[in-house]
């Protein structure tokens, strides 16, 4: 269901005729899990530089564990001074867990739902193109994840375009 909303939302942030206002932001995750992102949404909107959706999957499979992680998050980026070259985005959200764990040919399965926050420092370049890094934080119960402390956290690099 989740993933319906979210191409509903894009759909119609992409269907809509004022297309001059368009933010995109593909990032790479780097951390115990990789893996992507991409933020999607329209810019000088309700009071903030951009407002958008975002989603990530991220992965980790090593040895026995072969865990995934996907978040849902709506956040805001907010341009700081007279020339807005510095900024910063924040993000709220849900974060959905699998994870398998293969021993002696038993698999243990565990699924989990937590929230998921994000942070990002970001440099414009240009009118059109930014520069992006910062950190995300996923937390679960410790009992529903194969992750140490039910906590996941992730340092992401990407960039800012605007249309």
């Amino acid at each position: 269901m989740k993933k319906a909303v979210l191409a509903l939302t894009l759909s119609a942030l992409l269907s809509t005729p004022a297309l001059a206002n368009i933010h995109l932001s593909p990032e790479v995750k780097i951390g115990p899990y990789n893996g992507f992102g991409l933020q999607a949404g329209l810019t000088d909107t309700l009071g903030f530089d951009a407002v958008f959706v975002s989603y990530s999957r991220t992965e980790y499979k090593q040895f026995s564990y072969d865990e995934k992680l996907d978040t849902y998050r709506i956040g805001a980026q907010y341009m700081f001074g007279a020339s807005k070259v510095h900024g910063l985005q924040i993000e709220f959200g849900l974060a959905d867990y699998d994870g398998v764990k293969s021993w002696s040919g038993n698999n243990e399965t565990k699924t989990s739902k937590g929230a998921s926050i994000g942070a990002s420092y970001v440099f414009q370049v240009t009118p059109n193109i930014g520069l992006r890094a910062g950190g995300d934080f996923n937390a679960f119960r410790t009992a529903d994840t194969f992750i140490p402390h039910g906590f996941s956290p992730n340092l992401n690099i990407g960039m800012t375009f605007t249309f």
